[in-house]
């Protein structure tokens, strides 16, 4: 017979022992349970396990009068079973045993059980029969289950799109700040620029000739055409601004260097 460790006494929708819950979601070894219904064979052992046998997914064992069925659906590193169901079929009784996945949900896997169940007794009909107050007791169990598993569900994924909605709001309201931040810094660059751009004006006119030897070039001017100089002509040609010749002018004047006419 297959053994594995198990409490599968508890009848069909009785609470879940307090302890088992919080051993599944801390263990790194999954944590089993079970419940029993009452039942009764309709035929022979061999005729029950040969009509359990018609599923390729299940392994079936006979020992004495009682057939177990067990159904692996993943294993530990050392291929031993870690999800699994088994379901004994006994002369007067049903006991079903099956592992929880440690952070798992406890309702998910117990709905998942239910389903399983339903398919075995659905291979095992004519061959053995389930007591049918106990299976609808245990199918109303596992409703309320889903009831509040998927209530748990859609309040978690409302919870979680409302925080995801709030964050998404500040991110745009951060977003339209950081732009309007964005065009006032933009704005101050532009000043910026045109500030240097004057000011880099003003070094090159402060870098080009020094006082003095734009005083010999404006003599040398005035010299060659007899003691006349055209401001504009002169700044295009020496690259100086005009106000800056003036300036000088007006020191050469008032230096005695030039008499004004």
């Amino acid at each position: 017979m297959i053994e594995i460790p198990a409490n599968p006494g508890q009848q069909a929708g009785a609470p879940q022992s307090s302890q088992q819950k919080p051993d599944a979601e801390k263990g790194a070894e999954p944590s089993v349970d079970g419940f029993t219904l009452s039942g009764a064979k309709l035929k022979g052992t061999q005729e029950l396990s040969a009509a359990l046998s018609a599923s390729s997914f299940l392994k079936v064992a006979v020992e004495g009068d009682t057939v177990a069925i067990l159904n692996v659906e993943s294993r530990d590193i050392k291929r031993n079973p870690y999800l699994f169901s088994i379901i004994y079929f006994k002369p007067s009784s049903i006991e079903i045993a099956y592992s929880i996945i440690p952070g798992t949900s406890y309702r998910k896997r117990k709905i998942e059980v239910a389903r399983h169940l339903l398919n075995v007794l659905t291979l095992a009909e004519g061959a053995y029969q389930a007591d049918e107050r106990q299976v609808f007791q245990y199918l109303q169990s596992v409703m309320k289950e889903i009831t509040e598993f998927a209530s748990s569900e859609y309040s978690d994924i409302f919870a979680k799109f409302d925080e995801t909605q709030r964050g998404f709001t500040e991110l745009r309201k951060k977003a339209e700040l950081l732009e309007q931040q964005n065009a006032k810094i933009g704005k101050e660059l532009i000043e910026s620029r045109s500030a240097n751009d004057e000011l880099t004006l003003r070094v090159k006119e402060l870098e080009g000739f020094s006082d003095d030897t734009l005083m010999v070039k404006i003599q040398d001017w005035l010299d060659v055409h007899r003691n006349e100089i055209n401001v504009p002509e002169f700044s295009k040609q020496y690259g100086v601004v005009e106000s800056r010749v003036e300036y000088i002018l007006n020191r050469m004047v008032l230096a005695g260097y030039l008499e004004l006419r």
